[in-house]
């Protein structure tokens, strides 16, 4: 199966061919980096199979091509919170050349995400540092009123963009 041919399955209708694209990007992590925000969009997927598959394949890649920031910028909108966790950790992942996407996470750590969600958001602004400025009013309003492993994270993200 070729990357292309996977896109095409993992994208279909067909739940038996969208399970076997899902576990072969699992199994050939080195070419699956060419669909991050396919793997990040099924993550989220109705079918189990299918996003423990993509889950597996997120946690072994490392950092995305800054050609899908935009895209795993828009990802952080999203309505499941599986999706938006782990755009925010491919987000997080690029350090500070994904400052762009400051404002977003900041407003997914302000939103009413899972609290996982939102502090993996909390953790992908620390990674960015002193580049995500942006979000540092919404953190500020933040973390006082949040629960502790939150709050934690916020005060984290804020060290970093001050240091």
């Amino acid at each position: 199966m070729t990357p292309s041919e996977a896109r095409t399955l993992l994208t279909s209708s067909d739940n038996p061919s969208r399970q076997q694209a899902a576990e072969w990007l699992s199994q050939n992590a080195d070419v699956a980096m060419e669909l991050a925000v396919e793997l990040v969009e099924h993550s989220g997927d109705d079918d189990r199979v299918v996003a423990e598959y993509c889950v597996a394949t997120l946690e072994e890649l490392g950092e995305p091509s800054p050609n899908d920031l935009p895209a795993l910028c828009r990802l952080l909108a999203s309505d499941n919170s599986d999706v938006a966790y782990w755009a925010a950790t491919l987000i997080g992942r690029c350090g500070e050349q994904s400052a762009a996407c400051a404002t977003q996470l900041g407003n997914l750590v302000a939103s009413d995400a899972a609290p996982a969600t939102r502090e993996r958001a909390a953790w992908a602004i620390a990674k960015i540092g002193p580049a995500a400025s942006s979000a540092k009013p919404q953190l500020e309003s933040l973390s006082i009123t949040e629960p502790e492993s939150l709050a934690r994270a916020i005060a984290k993200a804020l060290a970093a963009i001050e240091s």
